[in-house]
């Protein structure tokens, strides 16, 4: 896996311009030799597909990164897309889409799209790339934004699982009535199923909006997984760290101090978790280089082992709210 270390962005434009250079800078090194399938100027900004072949050399990943910045000039981010298949023609001559909605993941509600939520100002960002996937951690307003976009590692045979999918990230938009916001942790009424921004460890389907009235749930969807038969869904789960139950508001996040997790929670030194995605009926496959670390004597951005780098969930920084990122 190739890691770029902490690195600065002037802007959204240039914050694509870094992962890009970075992710495809060296076609010797696996993890910096994606290429680019194609580059948009879209409404909003710049936009690029990147292809890859997988770890086994023989598979096509495409991963969509679209630098957008709202009309005030400060908010917006990185839209982020993952695909089964990619024309990289002319969208005039039938090539795909950036926002195509069959083979990418898709919209949620109010058209909602995934998004890295960042200011157009300097960030500061890490990139840990393989031949699977990319994941993108930024540091804006002392809050982390992240993305992990690509497959999931299998663990199942290729043929039992053609598209192990995954576009996970902390925000949305609708480019732009609704929208996460880079300097807010919270977006709208808060349930149990939580429309807030979270790290990937606690990555949920999540809702927009959540009315007291009407007491009905609306599923962004944005944020999804590719299952085993070729469809896109947002109805998956993380493990250890977050519990399914078949109402929205039953996603709670497993942080007390009993269920799977309470059973780290201490003052000895923690042990790196493996984080698997699951679905009602199967486990799906885990992160590349994702894992959770219970622990209250850490920091953001602590190292370890100069392998893994400690980031919070975006700011919450409780014994169980960090993930580490690192080498396989």
């Amino acid at each position: 896996m190739a890691f770029s270390g902490k690195m600065t962005a002037a802007d959204h434009a240039d914050l694509l311009a870094k992962i890009t250079a970075f992710i495809t800078g060296d076609p010797s090194v696996p993890g910096r030799d994606w290429t680019v399938a194609r580059q948009d100027a879209l409404e909003w900004g710049p936009a690029t597909v990147f292809r890859n072949t997988g770890l086994a050399g023989t598979e096509e990943v495409y991963v969509g990164l679209y630098a957008a910045t709202k009309y005030d000039g400060i908010s917006g981010g990185l839209v982020c897309k993952v695909y089964k298949l990619f024309n990289n023609g002319l969208v005039s001559d039938g090539g795909t889409n950036f926002l195509d909605t069959t083979i990418r993941n898709g919209s949620g509600q109010d058209k909602t799209h995934s998004l890295v939520p960042c200011w157009n100002n300097e960030i500061s960002l890490w990139i840990w790339s393989n031949k699977a996937r990319i994941i993108v951690v930024v540091n804006c307003n002392n809050l982390y934004a992240n993305a992990y976009l690509g497959q999931l590692k299998r663990l199942c045979l290729p043929s039992e699982n053609p598209f192990p999918l995954a576009c996970f990230t902390d925000g949305y938009t609708s480019l732009w009535e609704k929208e996460t916001l880079y300097g807010s942790i919270t977006t709208g009424a808060q349930k149990d199923a939580d429309s807030g921004r979270r790290s990937l460890i606690f990555t949920r389907r999540g809702v927009y909006p959540f009315s007291i009235y009407d007491n009905k749930s609306y599923y962004q969807s944005c944020h999804q997984i590719c299952n085993p038969h070729g469809i896109w869904t947002s109805n998956f789960f993380m493990i250890p760290t977050t519990n399914y139950g078949v109402g929205s508001d039953s996603m709670k996040i497993d942080q007390g101090k009993k269920g799977s997790i309470g059973l780290f929670y201490g003052e000895k030194p923690r042990i790196l978790l493996p984080v698997y995605v699951g679905t009602p009926n199967e486990i799906i496959g885990e992160m590349f280089g994702v894992y959770w670390i219970p622990d209250k004597y850490i920091s953001p951005e602590d190292e370890i082992n100069s392998r893994y780098v400690i980031f919070p969930d975006v700011s919450r920084v409780e014994w169980h709210s960090f993930m580490c990122i690192g080498d396989e």
